[in-house]
C-alpha cells in the first residue's frame, strides 16, 4: 500500500503548476487536495491563480480552462477563495481536514469537466460520491447537492427560454 501511495504522489504532482507569485504554502495545500483526491486525476493540469476571472460568480473556487491556442485546457484553483484559505489553514484542526476534503472534491468536479466536457449533472454526481466515499461532514454533502440542484435548474430555465423563442 506505501508503494502505491508513493506511486500515486509521483504521477499526481507532476501535474501541478504554481504561477510565479504563487507562495509555498498555497502549493502545499494543493498537493495535499491533490494527493487527497487520488489517481483519478493524474495527468490533469492544474494551476493555481491568485485572482478569479473576469465575470467569476461570487464564491467562485476552480474552473476549467478550454482549449486555447493549441494549449491544453487545465484547471485553475482559486488561492484566494475562502475555501482555499481555509484548507491552509493547519491551525483550524477542526476544520482543516473538512476542507481539504472539499478542495479535492473541487478538483474532481473540475476534473470531470476536464474530461468529460460541460456537462453539469456528471460533474456534480463525481464530488459528491467523492465526498460520501471519504467521509465529509453531511453539511458538505448537502451543499454540494444544493449547489448541483442549482446549477441544474439554471440551465434548464436557460434551455426553456432557448425554446420559447
Amino acid at each position: 500500500m506505501r508503494t502505491v501511495a508513493v506511486l500515486v504522489l509521483t504521477c499526481v504532482s507532476s501535474t501541478l503548476h504554481a504561477s510565479g507569485s504563487t507562495s509555498q504554502s498555497a502549493a502545499k495545500t494543493l498537493e495535499s487536495a491533490i494527493f487527497l483526491a487520488g489517481p483519478s486525476i493524474a495527468g490533469v493540469p492544474i494551476v493555481l491563480a491568485p485572482v478569479p476571472p473576469d465575470g467569476a460568480s461570487r464564491g467562485v473556487e476552480a474552473w476549467t480552462l478550454p482549449l486555447q491556442d493549441n494549449q491544453a485546457a487545465q484547471i485553475v484553483i482559486y488561492s484566494g477563495s475562502g475555501l482555499f484559505r481555509c484548507a491552509s489553514d493547519p491551525d483550524r484542526l477542526d476544520y482543516h481536514y473538512q476542507c481539504l476534503l472539499k478542495l479535492a472534491s473541487t478538483i474532481i468536479h473540475e476534473a470531470w469537466h476536464y474530461r468529460h466536457g460541460v456537462n453539469e449533472a456528471g460533474a456534480y454526481e463525481a464530488q459528491i460520491a467523492f465526498l460520501t466515499f471519504h467521509g465529509a461532514a453531511i453539511a458538505q454533502i448537502a451543499d454540494a447537492r444544493l449547489s448541483r440542484d442549482r446549477v441544474l435548474a439554471a440551465q434548464q430555465a436557460i434551455q426553456r427560454s432557448r425554446v420559447d423563442r
